[in-house]
C-alpha cells in the first residue's frame, strides 16, 4: 500500500488538476507514521518524481535528523541544495531562544548541516508559515509552473 501512495505522490497530477496529498496520523492503532513519513520522504527525494523540490518543514524532529536519513539512505546532500530545503521550526518555534542570545544569558550551539536550512520562529501565525513555505518552494523551482513537494513532520 505504501508504494502505491509513493507511486501516486511520485507521478503528481495532470495540467489542472489539484496536486495529490496525504495526511498521516499517528494513533494508538497505528503508531508508525513517522516510520511511513520517513519511507515517502525518502521515495519523493529519489528525483523521479513529478515535483522539482521538496521542501520540509521540521516540526518535531531537528534539520539535522533529516540531513542524517538523506545522507544514510544515499541522497547527495552537496547537490541537494538545488532541490531540498528545510523550514526549521524545531529548534526555536517561539523565538525564545533568539531573545535569551541576545540578552545574553544562553550560549547556543547551532548544528552544522549541508543542508539548505532557513530558521521560522512564529509557528503561531500559520498566514505567515504558509508564505514562508511557498516563498522557499518557489526559490527550489522558480517562478514557472513547476511543482515542489511540502512534507510537514508534526
Amino acid at each position: 500500500m505504501a508504494e502505491s501512495i509513493c507511486r501516486s505522490l511520485r507521478d503528481g497530477a495532470l495540467e489542472g488538476e489539484l496536486a495529490p496529498t496525504l495526511t498521516i496520523k499517528d494513533s494508538l492503532a497505528s503508531p508508525f507514521s513517522f516510520n511511513v513519513f520517513s519511507h515517502i520522504l525518502l521515495q519523493l527525494s529519489s528525483q523521479k518524481s513529478q515535483s522539482h523540490g521538496i521542501v520540509i518543514v521540521a516540526l518535531s524532529r531537528s534539520p539535522s535528523f533529516y540531513a542524517d536519513l538523506l545522507k544514510n539512505k544515499g541522497v547527495e546532500l552537496s547537490s541537494s541544495n538545488k532541490w531540498i530545503h528545510i523550514l526549521d521550526c524545531y529548534t526555536d518555534p517561539l523565538g525564545w531562544k533568539d531573545k535569551a542570545r541576545k540578552s545574553g544569558n544562553v550560549n547556543v550551539v547551532s548544528d552544522q548541516i549541508s543542508l539548505a536550512t532557513s530558521s521560522y520562529k512564529s509557528v503561531k501565525d500559520m498566514d505567515k508559515l504558509f508564505l514562508a513555505i511557498t516563498d522557499l518552494g518557489r526559490g527550489l523551482v522558480g517562478e514557472n509552473k513547476v511543482r515542489f513537494c511540502v512534507a510537514i513532520d508534526s
